[in-house]
């Protein structure tokens, strides 16, 4: 059986792997689980790496979360939580025409201490678990112009003025690339670029044509031709628009809101997928043997042709019982047995 960074691999390059990897996307439920706020945990490379590594050996699934990477919007002048969890700033108030764009903060990534923390948790997380996938979260242009414009004046945008949108993605867009090549030196085994407010539910297809998917075509070509592996995760309402989805170079998609079988029967053979147990009404308010028929149909439905990654549909609650969890990394096992022999 391949080694868990390698059957990752396999699966992301398309060549398939003989095991189901198990990356949970957990990121809020080691953090409460060792007691830490977020700002306290994504601020400290030790604490971030204590309560990642401690969960997963605890639990027992697969992979390793460096860090939500937000160095860009902040350095730009972007208003984040700071250390106390509140918010900097005026709030939704950066960018309102071309002049604003203009009006940003130089970029430069080795001087933000948010990426030094990131790339000081790779190295520790990598020291503890050297045969653990490790990835990172981190934006595309499109959702690093979201958090610089703020939400309400960019969802206008996206309709009324998406010149305007669209220039604050191309202004982003080397920044994005740049932090990503950092971020693929330091050893990471894939990317990992949410999408949660470009779906069905917020937007139209029309506008996620022009305001969203031309974006990551460009710029996932840039970070693709670099040697990075990406996963995108369509997080909502996605079935609309996959085909557009498919054009932007991703090697798997974390899906959610949309049953796996069917975008396996229509996708599969041009991209992995990641998915897709519902973090809330399964994983985190389930039985521990719904959790595990749930997850093992997951996996016949998904990895019958090696390019399979078992997860929870979003960020893992930190209610989620370490006994559904354990119950997820069974079923896989079991479905690695049929499959895979």
């Amino acid at each position: 059986m391949m080694g868990k960074r390698e059957a990752v691999k396999a699966i992301l390059d398309g060549t398939g792997a003989d095991r189901i990897p198990i990356i949970m996307n957990a990121f809020s439920l080691p953090v409460m689980r060792y007691g830490y706020t977020m700002p306290e945990a994504m601020m400290s490379p030790e604490k971030l790496t204590e309560c990642m590594v401690g969960t997963r050996q605890a639990v027992g699934y697969d992979g390793l979360c460096a860090g939500a990477y937000g160095g860009i919007a902040a350095m730009m002048g972007g208003h984040l939580p700071n250390s106390e969890g509140k918010i900097v700033g005026d709030g939704d108030d950066v960018i309102h025409s071309f002049e604003d764009i203009e009006k940003l903060k130089p970029y430069d990534p080795s001087k933000c201490m948010m990426m030094k923390n990131v790339l000081r948790t790779i190295e520790l997380m990598r020291a503890a678990e050297p045969e653990e996938p490790i990835y990172a979260i981190l934006h595309v242009p499109a959702a690093v112009a979201f958090t610089l414009m703020g939400a309400k004046p960019a969802f206008k945008a996206m309709i009324k003025n998406q010149e305007l949108f669209r220039t604050l993605c191309d202004y982003v867009e080397d920044a994005v690339v740049e932090s990503c090549k950092m971020l693929v030196d330091a050893g990471l085994d894939f990317l990992w670029f949410p999408m949660p407010n470009f779906g069905g539910y917020c937007i139209s297809r029309k506008s996620y044509e022009k305001c969203i998917s031309q974006s990551n075509i460009r710029a996932n070509k840039r970070i693709k031709d670099y040697g990075a592996s990406i996963v995108i995760h369509t997080c909502g309402l996605y079935d609309d628009r996959f085909d557009l989805v498919l054009k932007e170079s991703g090697d798997a998609w974390h899906i959610s809101d949309t049953q796996t079988k069917k975008v396996k029967e229509e996708y599969g053979d041009k991209v992995a997928l990641m998915g897709n147990i519902p973090c809330c009404s399964v994983l985190m308010e389930g039985s521990e043997q719904e959790v595990y028929d749930f997850a093992y149909q997951e996996c016949m439905d998904g990895a019958r042709d090696g390019r399979f990654i078992l997860s929870g549909d979003c960020d893992v609650s930190p209610l989620t019982p370490d006994e559904n969890v354990k119950a997820v990394v069974r079923a896989a096992k079991d479905a690695e047995k049929v499959l895979f022999g």
